[in-house]
């Protein structure tokens, strides 16, 4: 384990976790991305009139910006983490 070794002794520090697949994580990225992308706007298009397509297109753009944020809000929390256990 990354704490523990098989006979149940604590490690003095954690284990690193070896890396993963870029590609499984594109994948997982892109279907989670074609889900809202599939559920926000069509979901607005589907209990309104196809007049309400600004709805629609709002709720594209509001995706977009969420997702974005999120991944900024990552980088900077990732980053500043890192500063201050390095200095």
């Amino acid at each position: 384990g990354r704490f523990y070794d098989h006979d149940g002794n604590a490690y003095d520090e954690p284990r690193d976790i070896a890396g993963h697949s870029v590609a499984l994580q594109f994948l997982g990225t892109f279907c989670l991305w074609f889900g809202w992308y599939g559920f926000n706007p069509g979901g607005t298009l589907f209990i309104s009139s196809a007049n309400f397509g600004d709805a629609a297109s709002l709720a594209a753009v509001n995706t977009s910006i969420g997702a974005s944020a999120g991944a900024l809000s990552a980088l900077f929390t990732h980053t500043i983490i890192d500063e201050r256990k390095t200095g």
